[in-house]
C-alpha cells in the first residue's frame, strides 16, 4: 500500500482545508493514570480549523466490556453516518496524543469499507496554522458499509495462530509489557503464547511515522509470513503497527479487536518473559 493511502502531510491538508468535501476529525484520546478520559476537553481548547471532535465510543460496541471493540456491522455503518461521513467523502483523522488513536479510527473505516480516509502524519504537532475553538458536527448522513473481514482477527483466530506456522501474531505493547515486568494488572500476564514483540516506538519517528524504508527494515525479521496479526491491550497501538505493517509492504495484516483486554477475559494461554 502506497504511503499516501495511509498518511497525508500537514502541507498537503492545509490546501484542502476548506474543501466542502472533506470531513476532518480530533480522534484524541488521553490515557491516565486512572485510564483514560476523552480528548474534547483538549479538542475544545484548540484544534484544526474545521475540525469536528471524534468519540471512539461512537464506533465501539458499548455492551461489551472489552476495551473499544467493534459494534456489528449494521451498527457500525450506521454510526460512521452519523458522523457525517458518506462513501465519497475524504476523510482525515488526527490526535493531539498518540497517533494511535487516529490509526485505530483509519483501521475501523477501512474496515467498513472507506477508501479514502488518511491519517495526518505528526498529528495536531505537525499543524503550523492556526487553531480555532468553535466546536464542529457534520450532518448526519448514509454510509454504505461493505467489510473487509480480513483486517480483523478474532480470538479463534489468534489461539489457531499459535500452532500455525504461516501466521506471525505480534504484541505492539513496549517490552516491559511483553514480558510481564510492567507494573499494571493486566501486563503482569505477559503476552498471548506464541506471539512475538515488536513495540509500537519502533514505528515511530518523534509524533509521526518512520520511512518506508526504515518500516521495512523492522519488519525484515517477519518477512516471510503468510499473515500477520497485530495486538496490543485493547486495539489501538496494534493498528499503529498494523498500518506500519502495511506501510512496509505486508499485505495481509489483520488487527486482533480484542487485544489482551479480551484474551484475559476469556482465559486464554499467556506466557510471560522474553521471546521463544
Amino acid at each position: 500500500m502506497n504511503r499516501e493511502d495511509i498518511l497525508i502531510e500537514a502541507d498537503e491538508l492545509a490546501s484542502k482545508i476548506s474543501d466542502p468535501n472533506l470531513r476532518l476529525f480530533d480522534a484524541t484520546v488521553l490515557l491516565t493514570a486512572g485510564g483514560r478520559e476523552t480528548g474534547l476537553g483538549r479538542y475544545l481548547a484548540g484544534h484544526i480549523p474545521g475540525a469536528a471532535f471524534l468519540d471512539h465510543g461512537a464506533v465501539s460496541d458499548a455492551s461489551v466490556s472489552a476495551m473499544f471493540m467493534l459494534p456489528g456491522e449494521q451498527a457500525l455503518g450506521d454510526a460512521i453516518g452519523k458522523l457525517g461521513i458518506g462513501n465519497d467523502n475524504e476523510v482525515v483523522v488526527y490526535s493531539s496524543d498518540q497517533i494511535m488513536w487516529a490509526t485505530r479510527i483509519w483501521w475501523v473505516l477501512r474496515y467498513a469499507g472507506h477508501r479514502k480516509v488518511r491519517v495526518l502524519n505528526g498529528g495536531l504537532t505537525s499543524w503550523t496554522g492556526e487553531l480555532e475553538t468553535a466546536e464542529n458536527n457534520f450532518e448526519a448522513t448514509r454510509f454504505e458499509i461493505n467489510l473487509s473481514p480480513s483486517m480483523i482477527a478474532d480470538r479463534q483466530e489468534v489461539l489457531a495462530a499459535i500452532d500455525d506456522g504461516g501466521v506471525c501474531t505480534l504484541n505492539a505493547l513496549p517490552y516491559s509489557f511483553y514480558t510481564g515486568e510492567a507494573d499494571i494488572p493486566y501486563a503482569k500476564e505477559g503476552h498471548i503464547t506464541g506471539s512475538l514483540s515488536l513495540p509500537f516506538e519502533k514505528m515511530m519517528d518523534g509524533a509521526g511515522f518512520k520511512a518506508n524504508e526504515d518500516l521495512v527494515q523492522a519488519y525484515s525479521e517477519y518477512a516471510s509470513s503468510d499473515r500477520l496479526i497485530t495486538y496490543c491491550g485493547g486495539g489501538i497501538a496494534a493498528t499503529l503497527n498494523a498500518c506500519a505493517a502495511l506501510l512496509a509492504g505486508h499485505r495481509n495484516v489483520a488487527v486482533y479487536d480484542g487485544s489482551m483486554s479480551e484474551w484475559l477475559q476469556e482465559g486464554m494461554p499467556t506466557t510471560k518473559g522474553d521471546r521463544p
